[in-house]
């Protein structure tokens, strides 16, 4: 890539920069306002002025037009004549001619006869001649008893110099109180943005050595503060999922390396013994297949968690009979255990819209947990009924019991967190991976259900799979 020149990065940097954009759209706002101000003072100031001079004007031509009666109407008289002298001084001396017209529109005197051709449509009307601006004013009036009108021409062209002037000077003053505005505006900008700058350096340097990282929101009482809340909040959650990653990846590794382990020593043995020893060989292929299958189970169980952490999984959902998927999984579990009471509580058919598979699944977990848990003696009891926990959709309930061992409080925080177990559960003889609860939280969840535990230390516990019947 091509270095860019000092001068496109100043360019660069100034058209992506917030901070430049807001200070040129607020000293932009001010000017406007500025100049809407300056221009509205001026039109006040300057329609006023030319007011004051019409009106005054007008009056003047009227005063002098009562005390003067030497008129005559039946000639047109130039400017030179007696008819009306202080008028024809007047006009002269302020540059504003008078024509009188009689009602049928015929000029009957005037100081600039000539100019009787501009005569308005109109009462008011603007008008330039020769470099100067006039305001031109019709009325109608009684002249020596004559019902007559009169056109009246005001030279405003001092006024409009006059405006012209004070115009500069508002501008002047405006614009001197503006600076230190513009000023201020461009400075505070860099008050306003030091917070987000602190923000950006604080980002820059999380990296995945230091996701504890946090931006530091002490003081602040603006929409900042929310945005470094909500920043915060969401690598709390990031840093969590992080840490269970590696926890998970640790784990599994964790889980695998024991069988792998095994497999390798067995396959050495082999090698050595047992060619001539058919004990020993029957024990190596006997452990080797045993770790087969729990390696099997294992990534079976990791491939599913991984395909949903992925959002690829999808549940296959057809309408099935609930009542007679439990009475065949209660079945199953005496067959294969009869060092346990298990009982059941199912007297009435239940049908559910979900993954029978996956439902099995999640059940078939709760179940091997109470069989893992309950010493030989105690009772396992299921039950399925419906009840109702919202206005408009009711609950389907699986209720699975023991009279187990129990938990306390600190496992019932983590009994769903995957490759947890407790520390009674990590011997040999009880067996498993950790992961079972966690994947039956997962199915349960994904039909839209909820999963509740009960349990006490010494107690036993009691798991209750909720699934809305309207699925």
């Amino acid at each position: 890539m091509k270095n860019k020149s000092p001068v496109q990065i100043i360019k660069d940097k100034i058209e992506f920069s917030i901070r430049f954009k807001l200070s040129v759209k607020i000293i932009r706002m001010l000017v406007t306002t500025l100049l809407t101000a300056g221009i509205g003072i001026s039109m006040v100031f300057g329609i006023f002025d030319i007011k004051e001079s019409v009106d005054h004007n007008y009056q003047q031509v009227f005063t002098i037009l009562n005390q003067e009666n030497t008129f005559s109407p039946n000639a047109l008289l130039s400017p030179g004549e007696k008819n009306y002298p202080e008028l024809t001084n007047y006009a002269a001396q302020n540059n504003s001619p008078v024509l009188i017209f009689d009602r049928a529109g015929n000029l009957i005197w005037g100081t600039q006869p000539e100019w009787a051709k501009f005569k308005p449509n109109s009462r008011f009307r603007f008008m330039r001649q020769d470099k100067s601006i006039f305001f031109v004013q019709k009325q109608e009036a009684l002249v020596t008893g004559i019902s007559a009108e009169l056109l009246i021409f005001t030279d405003i062209s001092p006024n409009l110099a006059a405006i012209f002037k004070f115009s500069k000077i508002i501008f002047i003053i405006l614009a001197v109180l503006a600076l230190p505005a513009i000023i201020s505006i461009i400075q505070s900008g860099k008050g306003i943005f030091r917070p987000i700058r602190d923000m950006t350096k604080t980002v820059k340097h999380i990296s995945e050595e230091n996701l504890n990282l946090r931006l530091n929101v002490s003081g602040s009482q603006d929409e900042l503060k929310e945005l470094a809340l909500t920043f915060n909040e969401m690598m709390n959650r990031i840093e969590d999922n992080y840490n269970r990653q590696k926890q998970f990846v640790s784990d599994a590794s964790h889980e695998l390396r024991t069988p792998i382990a095994v497999i390798q020593g067995y396959a050495v043995m082999l090698s050595r013994w047992g060619k001539d020893d058919p004990e020993v060989l029957q024990e190596s292929i006997s452990a080797i297949k045993n770790e087969a299958e729990n390696m099997n189970e294992l990534i079976d169980k990791l491939l599913f968690l991984a395909r949903h952490d992925n959002s690829t999984f999808v549940f296959e959902k057809e309408e099935f009979s609930l009542t007679e998927m439990l009475l065949d999984i209660i079945k199953e579990t005496q067959i294969i255990d009869s060092i346990h009471n298990i009982n059941y509580d199912i007297n009435q058919e239940i049908s559910l819209f979900a993954d029978k598979n996956r439902m099995k699944q999640a059940v078939r977990v709760l179940m091997d947990n109470a069989l893992k848990y309950t010493p030989p003696g105690g009772e396992i009891k299921i039950s399925l009924e419906k009840v109702d926990l919202e206005k408009d959709n009711n609950y389907i309930a699986i209720n699975i019991k023991d009279s187990g061992i129990g938990m306390s409080e600190e496992e019932l925080r983590h009994i769903f967190d995957r490759f947890y177990r407790a520390d009674i559960s990590r011997t040999k003889e009880k067996g498993g991976h950790g992961l079972g609860l966690a994947i039956a939280k997962i199915i349960v969840l994904g039909h839209q259900g909820k999963i509740k535990v009960r349990s006490k230390k010494g107690a036993g516990s009691e798991f209750i799979i909720l699934l809305p019947e309207k699925g």
